[in-house]
């Protein structure tokens, strides 16, 4: 059984690496509400700071969530015609 302290010490380093739901937008190069629906969809993990009486302060998006999203992710080639690779 792990000790509190233990418990404590992993949900601290999982907010070392947590990105405010703006700077996940900024990097993954789409709009902020982008990241705001899929986190609303569960395709994108968070973490509450805070009682969240405040709005949407107190989400942050660990590294790991967005790792975890762009692994998931899988972009089809596009299907190129004789004439566009001319």
């Amino acid at each position: 059984m792990p000790k509190p302290n233990d418990e404590l010490a992993a949900e601290l380093a999982l907010l070392q690496g947590a990105l405010k739901p703006a700077e996940v937008a900024a990097y993954l190069e789409v709009h902020p509400a982008t990241v705001y629906r899929m986190i609303a969809s569960g395709q994108l993990r968070t973490i509450q700071i805070g009682n969240g009486k405040k709005r949407r302060t107190g989400l942050k998006v660990p590294q790991s969530a967005v790792l975890e999203l762009l692994r998931g992710s899988q972009v089809a080639p596009n299907a190129l015609t004789d004439e566009e690779v001319a």
